[in-house]
């Protein structure tokens, strides 16, 4: 997990867009979704910690080969989440 929070939807339903599905409220109006998932392993109403496994990448529902689709949003905007990583290796 990106930071601490509570597992809100956990949607293993492949025939739509998203295909595999985790959403994650981590307080304060600030959401993470994952999306196109090949599995979850937390469930809905559960505590997530920091750095804790959430599951693997896939390619469900459309998508053109397996990748980590991590959408942010804070209240009604959708926000980078690069922003918050931090410096990458080079």
């Amino acid at each position: 997990a990106p930071a601490d929070g509570v597992v809100t939807l956990v949607a293993q339903d492949p025939f739509t867009l998203e295909g595999n599905l985790l959403m994650i409220d981590h307080g304060m109006g600030l959401n993470s979704a994952f999306l196109h998932s090949a599995t979850i392993v937390v469930r809905e109403g559960q505590t997530v910690r920091q750095g804790q496994y959430l599951g693997t990448i896939g390619a469900t529902g459309r998508a053109t080969g397996p990748h980590l689709h991590w959408s942010l949003k804070w209240q009604d905007s959708r926000l980078d989440p690069l922003l918050f990583l931090g410096p990458m290796p080079d």
